[in-house]
């Protein structure tokens, strides 16, 4: 009986260390999992940047004015829709060669794109700016006075508020760029405003009177008309009197264009 008594006691003993020993393990494998966690290095997470809002391209558009019947001034055997159109074209040409970031569009490539210019098809022109995603407009003219006495540059603008300041900044660029090559100012600034003298808005306030900044006004694209020179004058009609001509004009101007675009724009 001692004897039985003592082996009962043997087996539980030993059952009692197994148990010990599977417990111990058991929380060592769970001591192990908690330590390899807490010495692994995390992983920092990056902050998200605020990031910019994408550059607009810049896009200028040129409107040769006149067009299709409506021929403009002529002298010296000379249309104007044709000096202009050439003048356009040989602008673009300049901006694309020295500043291909800038998009150079034409509201017309041909003197049969548009048949006339006044009511509804000036408001196409403008439309057609808005829609290419200019900065800016200029419709390029060539001047002519009654008395055929006058010379200069001289810029068309809008008198609006929402145009009107950088309208003048554009104004100036470019009356400085004619300067530069002997053309003067047209007047004491050299830009003018005019009110319709039949055309109000809402509040019985007169529009502006030239329909290319009166569009451009309503669209809030800056739009301007740049009469060159006085086509009628023998002294202005140097500056376009044959091609050589016309390409250094096209190149002042170009350049007072793009400028002014990389100033204003190249940062909105």
């Amino acid at each position: 009986m001692k004897r039985a008594y003592v082996l009962f006691l043997c087996l539980i003993m030993a059952f009692a260390a197994i148990g010990c020993g599977k417990e111990e393990d058991d929380y060592g494998k769970v001591d192990h999992i908690k330590n390899s966690v807490e010495d692994e290095p995390m992983t920092p997470t990056a902050t998200p940047t605020p990031t910019e809002d994408p550059v607009k391209p810049l896009v200028l558009c040129l409107d040769p004015g006149h067009g299709g019947r409506w021929e403009g001034a002529i002298y010296h055997g000379q249309q104007e829709r044709y000096l202009v159109l050439q003048l356009s074209k040989e602008i673009r040409a300049y901006i694309n060669e020295h500043y291909p970031e800038i998009t150079v569009y034409l509201t017309r490539e041909d003197n049969e794109t548009f048949s006339s210019d006044i009511g509804p098809d000036l408001r196409q022109r403008v439309e057609f700016a808005k829609n290419c995603g200019a900065q800016i407009l200029v419709s390029i003219h060539l001047n002519a006075s009654e008395k055929h006495n006058l010379r200069g540059t001289m810029v068309c603008i809008s008198k609006q508020p929402n145009i009107h300041d950088i309208s003048v900044e554009l104004a100036n660029k470019l009356l400085d760029a004619t300067a530069s090559i002997g053309i003067p100012k047209n007047g004491n600034t050299g830009y003018v405003t005019r009110n319709s003298g039949d055309t109000f808005d809402e509040n019985g306030v007169p529009v502006d009177y030239y329909a290319i900044c009166r569009h451009g006004a309503s669209l809030n694209i800056p739009a301007v008309i740049l009469e060159s020179c006085f086509m009628d004058n023998d002294k202005d009609y140097e500056f376009i009197k044959d091609d050589a001509a016309i390409k250094r004009l096209a190149a002042v101007e170009a350049e007072a264009m793009a400028r002014f675009m990389i100033e204003k724009f190249s940062k909105k």
